[in-house]
């Protein structure tokens, strides 16, 4: 599949204002900025994070499909500005002013990549005026952010029923938010592809399969701990591939528990995390207590296992007792 059409524009903040103007942009030559022949080639490896347009009151609509689906089909600078004015109207001065780079393919199935780069204030400087930009200053505003960008991907035949799924990234941010919410929903008017309570559940039940499975105290105290983090992070964007390396399991737990899913693309679905969904699936119950000592059972079982005792002189504490054979001892580097 090869690259057909090339357009970039400067996106400027514009999300306070009550106007806007034309955004400015030009065309750029097939292989002119290496970058962007490597994204192109690259594409469906760097975008990892399913999603769907979402539908206008339960109807397969969509406007900013619609609008996207028009420039694959027929791009031109004109139809590349609207949809760069409809990023305009929804970028912040926090997020600051950008690149966007339409790049369309064709070779019997369409392919349509955009990609948004931070550019520096300075080059404002570069405008020529009316409504265009000085193509041989792009590559070095953006070389220094080459590897800082937000990029989606369409592709298929143009069919009322193709383009409705996409893959993206966001590589100007880190951590649970895997994508920015004006580029994902306000721009893209997008949602992931996986729902919080599906996503939630296929998790639940691999972490819970993963404990089952556990052979040693080690490795199933680390996944104990990763229930325990993860009810910490209700809300947010999570993908099970990033959860181990950021939640330092060790590679025996964080093998185990990439085997306890059903299929392995599963591993790296991202969705939003439901803390209430959690609770209803992972079965085990972690209490730290401050001197140091750490109380793991079945949710279900544990106030039967430990028994927990008030205490007059300390309202502060309790005391926790349990009476059982020992069936496993180690002793622990980390806690």
């Amino acid at each position: 599949m090869s690259i057909t059409h090339i357009h970039s524009f400067l996106v400027s903040p514009g999300k306070s204002d009550e106007t806007h103007s034309k955004v400015p942009g030009a065309t750029v030559g097939i292989g002119e900025v290496p970058i962007l022949t490597k994204l192109y080639r690259d594409v469906h490896e760097e975008c990892n994070i399913d999603i769907v347009f979402e539908p206008t009151d339960g109807r397969q609509e969509n406007a900013r499909r619609d609008l996207f689906l028009k420039y694959a089909e027929a791009p031109t600078l004109d139809r590349g500005s609207a949809i760069a004015g409809e990023l305009e109207a929804v970028t912040t001065h926090r997020s600051g002013m950008g690149l966007l780079f339409l790049i369309a393919g064709d070779d019997k199935r369409k392919r349509l990549i955009m990609a948004r780069f931070p550019a520096d204030q300075g080059v404002v400087a570069d405008l020529l005026g009316k409504g265009k930009i000085n193509i041989e200053f792009l590559e070095r505003v953006f070389m220094k952010s080459a590897k800082a960008y937000k990029c989606v991907v369409y592709g298929g035949p143009l069919t009322e029923g193709s383009f409705w799924k996409g893959k993206a990234v966001d590589k100007q941010i880190e951590g649970p938010r895997e994508l920015s919410n004006y580029w994902i929903g306000d721009f893209l008017k997008s949602v992931f592809a996986t729902n919080a309570k599906v996503g939630t559940k296929r998790l639940a039940l691999a972490l819970r399969k993963a404990l089952h499975d556990a052979t040693d105290l080690e490795t199933k105290s680390q996944l104990l701990s990763t229930a325990t983090l993860l009810r910490g992070r209700d809300g947010t964007v999570v993908s099970p591939d990033r959860i181990a390396p950021e939640l330092h399991l060790s590679d025996q737990a964080s093998n185990l528990f990439r085997a306890s899913f059903q299929r392995p693309e599963l591993f790296s679905e991202s969705f939003h995390f439901d803390v209430e969904e959690f609770d209803k699936f992972v079965p085990y119950r972690s209490l730290e207590l401050d001197n140091g000592a750490v109380l793991i059972a079945e949710d279900e079982r544990f106030d039967e296992i430990f028994s927990r005792e008030a205490l007059p002189d300390r309202p502060d504490a309790s005391r926790f007792t349990t009476t059982g054979r020992i069936v496993n001892e180690n002793l622990r580097r980390t806690k």
